[in-house]
């Protein structure tokens, strides 16, 4: 698979549940990476905010990404409550990722 085949690591959306752990979610996207063909490696000892939903800290060929666990796909919610059924759109828990950009809000340049 060559480079320009890959999706970009910031569209991979793991679809893990509403009740999937942050560590669950983090190993399923950080699967989905290498699935999709990216080299991906953990960096450990990273302060997380567990209350904006921080999984971990993963580097992509060089570029960090923060995984977080929040509310971030649609779906359709079919309820029957009060005996009548009924649709309404709701969001659901997913690992993704978020680009962690240098103190300058600039990513290095690539050369490209």
């Amino acid at each position: 698979m060559t480079i320009d085949d890959r999706g970009d690591p910031a569209q991979i959306i793991a679809r893990v549940g509403d009740f999937a752990d942050s560590e669950r979610a983090l190993e399923v996207w950080m699967y989905l990476a290498t699935k999709a063909g990216w080299t991906v490696s953990l960096i450990p000892d990273v302060v997380l905010d567990a209350d904006a939903g921080d999984c971990g800290v993963v580097e992509v060929e060089g570029l960090r990404h923060r995984i977080r666990l929040t509310p971030q796909v649609r779906t359709t919610l079919v309820d029957g409550a009060g005996g009548r059924m009924s649709q309404r759109p709701v969001f659901r828990h997913a690992a993704w990722a978020d680009p962690l950009l240098e103190p300058d809000g600039c990513v290095p340049h690539l050369g490209r």
